[in-house]
């Protein structure tokens, strides 16, 4: 994966500036007591990388004096990634970062390059510069999905366990969040942090599991716009008098069958008007409306038997419907005497009422009978429930087919109205042609037919076009219900491969954060992660000594390098460590713990970078040679121009 290294930190303004020296070395010292500028070289740092510092918003309660007084100031970071020169400037209250980047020659000798900038918030469309960090560092921008929210992880997030700041409280182990909420800041987020940057096949499932998230919501948007744009379809349909809903192939078939109609009766048309068409064909025409007249009449009669049938139905129903209604009326007469004097059972005597000791199998006058066929007159209250529910029941479907013949009829008398208002205008014609030019007569009917033939053909078209719309909406949604179900296939896959790998990678990081702990706490037994929260656990949780909360951060930090150094995982190989001994710390167990820096293992000789400010002496001393900065009260991290002229 990528490697960040930071070569050169600067501070440019009309009053301050600051330049750092080359920060060349796997690790560089910035030496200095409270007070000189450690804290603000890696603000300079964290802020030239797109994130939030607090000291440097002129709206926060406790700002920067010096830089928030200056004018005209910006940082300049200059840094490699992947083996590419890069100059990071981002202006002081400003939210654009500008990348130059550097190509270098063969003697050595780096040139300008390409220049883009970048905003650092997500807007709509476009790239910010955590989109193309991320992206150098070949790690995917990942959407983190919270019930109707989503949240893009950026650098700043992983920079949560990359930069190891001042914490009064360093249980917390990962540095605050820049705008800390309830998603920024859940548990997802934070467990989501930890896996992305310690597994590789854990950063493809949650790409896979945005792409499964995106593939959803299209799925689900084109779904919608398919039903919205079939409920439009059908009320045009409807509005242009389209009753049957016919597919693009249907439509095809009528849309051929209406052109060669139309063909057809221009090529009549025009022989009548040459007169090779005459009287002969106006009698055709002529007898042709007289069958069609008679066809009309015959369908009046048939249907007028129809509705007969149907009314006579209707008031055979009307009368059983009355005859249950009546049965349900006394059978909840029955059900409400019985509740409340319990008159009748099958052991009661219909003559005095009493109750009678009936054998078994036998009727009370003493016959033997088959209790499960002979004919009763008396029932239980839940046999009288069941009886009052079937009848209901039965009411209740007698009632949906009376209705239905009551449209049925309506239907048919709506059909006969049409068709009888169709017969008075064919005998109208019939009878206007009798006495008539029966030639003028026919090519007046073609026009007519010709405009209805011609407006069936306009409808059918737009139907058409319709369909074809609707065909393609339908088949965006199976193109992108396709999509979705790849990849929710992907996510499956690589949840399971990514179980594998993460249980791996959680049983490295506690091997080494073990030994890392073992060897810096005297009175640490055992030390581990919890595989829920990934956070540190000190003998079995039951440990309370104060003395390891130092330790405990800033050794869980060196551990992700450590796994970083071991195998190729996202960790981008870079630890920004300010000042570690501010939340109290003895000498002798803080240099144990920066010894450990020594005892990193690099088989694979990874390039890496630790930059660690310390107060004055406050590490090993083999590592003098590493000091890059000293800074003292004299000499302080900003220097004014006027102290430097």
């Amino acid at each position: 994966m990528g490697f960040l290294n930071i070569l050169k930190v600067e501070y440019l303004g009309d009053k301050y500036f600051f330049e750092s020296p080359p920060l060349n070395s796997r690790l560089s010292i910035i030496e200095g007591s409270n007070g000189t500028g450690k804290s603000t070289f890696f603000n300079l740092i964290y802020y030239g990388l797109g994130g939030k510092v607090t000291e440097f918003d002129p709206e926060s309660a406790e700002v920067h004096k010096e830089v928030m007084r200056d004018t005209n100031n910006l940082v300049r970071l200059v840094v490699k990634i992947g083996g590419e020169l890069f100059t990071l400037t981002r202006k002081l209250r400003d939210n654009f970062i500008t990348v130059f980047q550097s190509k270098f020659e063969a003697d050595g000798v780096s040139t300008p390059g390409n220049v883009e900038t970048f905003p650092l918030f997500r807007r709509e469309e476009g790239k910010t510069f955590s989109d193309w960090l991320l992206e150098r560092l070949d790690i995917a921008v990942v959407e983190i999905f919270q019930g109707s929210k989503s949240f893009k992880l950026n650098f700043a997030d992983l920079g949560r366990l990359i930069y190891h700041n001042q914490s009064p409280d360093p249980l917390g182990i990962y540095k605050p969040a820049d705008n800390a909420n309830f998603i920024s800041d859940s548990l997802e987020i934070r467990r989501a942090i930890f896996q992305i940057l310690v597994g590789k096949t854990l950063l493809e499932l949650y790409e896979a599991m945005g792409r499964q998230k995106s593939a959803e919501r299209e799925t689900q948007s084109a779904k919608a716009v398919h039903q919205e744009y079939l409920d439009i379809v059908g009320q045009l349909l409807k509005a242009s008098g389209v009753t049957d809903v016919q597919n693009t192939k249907s439509l095809s078939v009528v849309l051929d069958s209406l052109e060669a109609q139309i063909l057809s009766l221009l090529e009549t048309r025009r022989a009548f008007s040459r007169g090779e068409l005459g009287d002969a064909a106006a009698n055709k025409t002529l007898q042709a409306d007289a069958s069609q007249a008679q066809a009309m009449e015959a369908k009046c009669r048939s249907i007028d038997e129809q509705r007969d049938q149907i009314a006579q139905e209707a008031a055979r129903l009307v009368d059983v419907e009355r005859s249950i209604e009546a049965d349900i009326d006394r059978i909840n007469k029955v059900i409400y005497a019985h509740g409340q004097l319990k008159l009748f059972s099958q052991d009661t005597c219909p003559y005095c009422l009493n109750e009678v000791q009936r054998t078994p199998g036998h009727c009370v006058c003493g016959h033997g009978v088959d209790e499960r066929s002979y004919q009763r007159f008396f029932y239980s209250s839940a046999e009288y429930l069941d009886i009052l529910r079937s009848k209901s029941k039965t009411l209740e479907t007698l009632r949906i087919a009376s209705k239905g013949m009551r449209e049925e009829s309506n239907n048919l008398k709506a059909e006969r109205e049409r068709i009888a208002e169709a017969l008075a205008k064919k005998r109208e014609r019939i009878e206007v042609s009798a006495g008539a030019d029966r030639t003028e007569q026919v090519l007046e009917e073609l026009d007519d037919k010709l405009l209805e033939t011609r407006d069936k053909l306009a409808k059918s078209q737009e139907a058409f076009r319709l369909e074809s719309k609707l065909a393609m909406l339908l088949k965006r949604v199976g193109d992108k219900k396709a999509a979705f179900d790849a990849a929710k296939r992907d996510v499956i896959r690589l949840d399971l491969a990514s179980r594998a790998e993460l249980q791996l990678q959680i049983e490295s990081f506690n091997r080494i954060y073990n030994d890392f702990m073992t060897s810096v706490v005297s009175d640490c037994r055992n030390a581990a992660i919890d595989t829920e929260t990934y956070l540190p656990v000190i003998n079995n949780g039951e440990y309370r000594e104060a003395s390891a909360k130092v330790p405990k951060r800033f050794l869980y930090y060196l551990t992700l390098l450590q796994l970083s150094l071991l195998a190729d995982i996202p960790f981008p190989r870079l630890l920004l460590v300010d000042t570690p001994e501010t939340a109290g710390i003895d000498l002798d167990v803080l240099i144990k713990m920066l010894r450990q820096v020594d005892a990193l293992q690099n088989p694979k000789d990874f390039d890496y970078q630790i930059i660690l400010s310390t107060g004055v002496g406050k590490y090993p001393p083999e590592f003098d040679g590493n000091v890059a900065l000293r800074l003292t009260k004299e000499d302080r991290l900003l220097q004014t121009r006027e102290h430097v002229a």
